[in-house]
């Protein structure tokens, strides 16, 4: 479930409440589409369509969509892991907020 989403012209950022991703950018023109997981590991998915990132965006679990949609395009992994710590940080302010 999304918890907060910012969009510009051209990108579409996301912080979720999610047992497992905690965030995505999604770059519409190249449609390529960022995930960050709780271990810190992040995947960039290439060819995405706008179609499927809305149903990742929208879906009640980011983590299944992940594996039922978003898993057959063509990706890398970043060989650096994110400090995740601001992020969960954010995501809980959010949640105690709500």
């Amino acid at each position: 479930m999304v918890l907060l989403k910012h969009e510009d012209g051209n990108s579409v950022e996301c912080l979720y409440d999610s047992s497992n991703v905690l965030g995505s950018k999604y770059v519409k023109n190249e449609k390529k589409l960022a995930v960050i997981f709780k271990s810190g590991t992040q995947y960039v998915y290439s060819n995405v369509t706008n179609e499927d990132y809305k149903k990742f965006e929208s879906g009640e679990s980011q983590g299944k969509l992940i594996n039922t949609i978003i898993k057959k395009y063509t990706f890398e992994k970043s060989k650096d892991i994110i400090d995740v710590t601001p992020i969960l940080e954010q995501i809980n302010t959010i949640k105690n907020n709500i």
